[in-house]
């Protein structure tokens, strides 16, 4: 079963419990988007997700387990203990504060486009290039490509 398929299953199975209208429902979307989820044919964006299970009494998390338990075919009891386990590896690892640190101000904190500089690697260009060593004679060394090294060669260290 698809995703699309398992979250139409959920939406009108909720719906119906709850004795809901497509139209008690749409928040601001058409009946005729609503009419497209429960049909599977549509998707659904994190903000309209969030304003259905609002109309439903339920929690987009709730929502999602659900959907993925119609999914998959297991229990969302078992997909749950999963979540658990991840969300305790997560943290452990430290992942909590670094996602603190990425909204610390309300948003998403602004970065360099492009791939995240790796540290070390920007530390050892820079001290070739403190050396007085060419790029061509640093990219040889180290075994970083020509262009790696043309663009942290031009970085501070962060």
């Amino acid at each position: 079963m698809s995703l699309k398929l398992a979250l139409a299953a959920v939406l009108r199975t909720l719906r119906r419990q709850g004795r809901h209208s497509q139209e008690s429902l749409n928040y601001g979307s058409s009946r005729t988007y609503m009419f497209r989820l429960e049909k599977g044919a549509s998707t659904v964006t994190l903000d309209k997700l969030e304003s259905i299970c609002a109309g439903l009494g339920i929690s987009p998390l709730t929502f999602l387990a659900l959907t993925l338990s119609a999914n998959s075919g297991h229990s969302t009891q078992m997909l749950l203990q999963k979540v658990q386990a991840e969300l305790d590896d997560f943290e452990h690892s430290g992942g909590g504060e670094v996602l603190k640190a990425e909204v610390a101000t309300g948003a998403v904190v602004e970065r360099r486009p492009g791939k995240p500089v790796d540290p070390e690697k920007l530390q050892k260009v820079l001290k070739c290039k403190a050396e007085g060593m060419s790029q061509k004679m640093t990219s040889e060394m180290l075994g970083i490509p020509k262009q790696t090294v043309h663009d942290l060669w031009r970085r501070d260290v962060e």
